[in-house]
């Protein structure tokens, strides 16, 4: 019975990650390194293209993918004329997400800062040490640190594999 509820427990782990570490790329404190092969402002769309392996890199968080949009509001503090805050990142081609806990991968990842989510669809893998979910749609609302998995009507199931720890009453000790 004991080992039943780790596997629950381990498995609420890694199906609700925590909302802070999926907030931000990593420690909004720290400076964002962002590099790329080709980069493009176009200014009238508020939005800058970054192209060809993108890395993006906060402490000890990182964002990698083929190419990553980042899209302003549009309208500055203060009533100014500049572009405003961020709107929304999209990543897109080989999405990778990784932190010291967990790494997440997918085809395409969109973090809209209004809506307070992060949503990866396309081949979905999420790995947190030796367990693991894969599915086509994962989104994760970062208020409530509640998360969904293969809502996009595919008819692709959601697989979870996940890896007991070892229980201390049956290692022979």
């Amino acid at each position: 019975m004991r080992t039943m509820v780790l596997m629950a427990l381990m498995a609420a782990a890694l199906v609700l990650p925590t909302a802070p570490a999926l907030a931000q790329i990593g420690n909004s404190s720290l400076p964002l390194d962002i590099e790329a092969d080709h980069v493009e402002v176009l200014d009238a769309e508020h939005r800058i293209v970054w192209r060809g392996n993108v890395n993006a890199v906060q402490g000890d968080s990182a964002l990698r993918a083929a190419r990553i949009d980042v899209y302003y509001t549009g309208t500055g503090a203060g009533g100014s004329n500049g572009w405003g805050d961020i709107d929304r990142i999209v990543a897109t081609t080989d999405v990778f997400y990784i932190t010291p806990e967990q790494t997440a991968r997918g085809d395409r990842g969109v973090y809209s800062l209004a809506a307070e989510t992060i949503t990866l669809t396309g081949d979905v893998v999420i790995r947190q040490g030796d367990n693991t979910v894969t599915t086509t749609f994962f989104e994760n609302d970062l208020v409530s640190g509640n998360s969904r998995f293969g809502e996009q009507g595919d008819g692709q199931r959601v697989r979870a594999v996940l890896v007991p720890a070892e229980d201390e009453e049956t290692d022979g000790n």
